[in-house]
């Protein structure tokens, strides 16, 4: 899966969005000023969900997205549903490289061909996922990447044991392998939120997958590259952002 110099400019954009034209204006504008200017945009895929309002903000939510990207292909489902959101879109991915967005990030300061030159170095390496003020990813003696442990499981029981460092992959914003992406987008279990199927053993067949490649991480404190502005709007709405059976559920405060 390896990328020529020459390729690399070219991208796809996946976005996964909500009813939210208020926050995706924010995204997409911070978006297009630090990063799609440096990119030739080969195809915008967007997904809109029909969750947090109305079929006027989902209409505006179009149309936001058709400014920038005439061209867009937009798909507005009937039943939401995170990661058939997210397989939807990368199954769609054709460029090299894609950029899998959400309607809820800003974009702090520039991001160009030169961020993504690991891309060049390493063919196991299948993402570049922007760090942030939630996730902290450590960046250090151990090297720029997204590592994790579970623990194992004896007998049906987890212990306090944990297996050997396991890279970590994200649908936080991030930049993917176009092939790699297409891969999951198959192997993907729609009943389980995207991200806890790479690592909580849930799709077992997903990890096996993935076990080959590693997600480089992008920024370190205290300059992040991307700060999540979802947290105050579900804050000022009393939504709840919760796990149910590896699945996310937003659920409104009485």
């Amino acid at each position: 899966m390896n990328i020529l110099v020459r390729d690399v400019l070219e991208i796809d954009v996946c976005l996964i969005a909500g009813r939210r034209p208020d926050l995706l204006l924010r995204t997409l504008g911070s978006f297009n000023k630090q990063l799609f200017q440096n990119f030739k945009i080969q195809r915008f895929i967007a997904n809109i969900d029909p969750i947090f309002g109305d079929e006027a903000d989902q209409k505006s939510c179009v149309d936001i997205i058709n400014d920038l990207f005439p061209n867009a292909e937009i798909s507005t489902p009937d039943k939401a549903g995170f990661t058939a959101a997210v397989r939807r879109n990368w199954s769609k991915i054709k460029a090299p490289l894609a950029l899998h967005l959400e309607d809820d990030w800003v974009l702090q300061h520039a991001i160009g061909p030169a961020d993504l030159a690991a891309f060049h170095r390493d063919d196991r390496l299948a993402q570049i996922c922007f760090n942030h003020a939630d996730k902290r990813w450590p960046i250090g003696e151990k090297g720029p990447y997204a590592y994790g442990r579970k623990r194992l499981t004896i007998f049906g029981m987890k212990t306090p044991l944990k297996s050997a460092r396991m890279s970590i992959f994200t649908t936080s914003p991030g930049f993917l392998r176009g092939p790699f992406a297409r891969r999951c987008a198959e192997i993907m279990d729609d009943r389980f939120d995207p991200e806890k199927q790479f690592y909580k053993s849930v799709n077992p067949a997903l990890e096996r997958y993935v076990a080959d490649f590693r997600s480089l991480v992008l920024g370190d404190a205290p300059n992040y590259p991307i700060l999540d502005i979802g947290r105050d709007w579900r804050g000022d709405r009393n939504i709840n952002k919760q796990y149910d059976n590896w699945q996310s559920v937003w659920t409104e405060a009485p």
